[in-house]
């Protein structure tokens, strides 16, 4: 049995304990529509709703690697700051044991949304535990990929909540509804967060959620735009209403998560340390736009 199968429970707790403050209208979602959800052996990064029979299918390959992804991106953000804290000039993603084992399970888990059948996880490698003498990084690594699954599985909610059709007529209705999906999810988990410590673990947990297709994007070397809007721009359309210093640590997050990618994909980065971090943000996106296919 997969490590992952141990947050089951608290996978689907998530939903309501991401935003308690709305509990009456969750309720009010779950005795209107009777949403269920389905674990499932898909491969692919394939959430998906079947809005007529409420179905929500969560495929064990992406939970997966959703999970490494936040353990993966934790440990490099943490070695970013620190390396940048101290003398060195550049950040090597190989450059002691925590990052290349982090860097590693992402790889892995990258490797798993492909796999059928699926692989066993790596016994050498960190993973989901919730035993209390568990080291930090898996601990933030499950508080992460909780609240990104919040998300996740609330954008699902929403087109069962707006009667989005499961067979749209074209792509552009597709892209339609995926927006309206995106912000409602968004409105769901920040609106009206005015704790400045929540409102920061929501939006990186939003950022992650995002994150994480744009990472494949940017290491498969191009941004379609078809059923689904451009993944940069979700991750972009999401973050950017809700925090308005643009130094936040959710623009630091997104931007060296980004050009951790970008190294691994082989892509220029380009950083100005004169810049904000969300300007900075935003010259990745300009790189990414310039990828993009219909």
């Amino acid at each position: 049995m997969s490590p992952i199968r141990i947050l089951d429970e608290d996978l689907i707790n998530s939903v309501a304990r991401i935003a308690p403050e709305k509990a009456d209208a969750l309720d009010k979602f779950r005795i209107d529509h009777d949403p269920c959800a389905v674990f499932t052996n898909d491969q692919k990064f394939s959430f998906r709703v079947n809005t007529e029979s409420k179905e929500i299918k969560l495929p064990t390959a992406a939970l997966e690697y959703l999970w490494c992804a936040c353990y993966a991106f934790y440990v490099a953000y943490q070695e970013y700051s620190t390396a940048n804290q101290g003398s060195a000039n550049e950040f090597d993603l190989n450059g002691n044991e925590r990052s290349r084992g982090a860097l590693s399970l992402y790889k892995w888990g990258m490797e798993q949304l492909q796999q059928s059948p699926l692989k066993e996880w790596p016994s050498d490698k960190a993973k989901p535990e919730l035993d209390a003498t568990i080291n930090e990084d898996v601990k933030v690594a499950n508080e992460l990929y909780l609240c990104a699954a919040a998300w996740i599985i609330h954008h699902e909610f929403a087109h069962i909540n707006h009667g989005h059709k499961n067979e749209p007529l074209n792509n552009e209705e597709s892209r339609v509804q995926e927006v309206e999906a995106d912000n409602s999810a968004t409105k769901w988990v920040l609106a009206g967060v005015a704790d400045e410590s929540v409102l920061k673990k929501r939006g990186l947990g939003v950022a992650m959620a995002t994150l994480v297709l744009t990472a494949q994007d940017i290491l498969a070397g191009e941004f379609k735009e078809t059923t689904h809007p451009r993944s940069f721009q979700r991750l972009y359309d999401a973050i950017c209403p809700y925090f308005q210093d643009p130094d936040h640590l959710v623009y630091a997050f997104s931007t060296v998560i980004c050009h951790m990618n970008m190294a691994m994909g082989g892509m220029e980065i380009v950083k100005n340390d004169d810049e904000t971090w969300k300007e900075n943000l935003e010259t990745c996106l300009v790189q990414f736009s310039r990828l993009t296919r219909p």
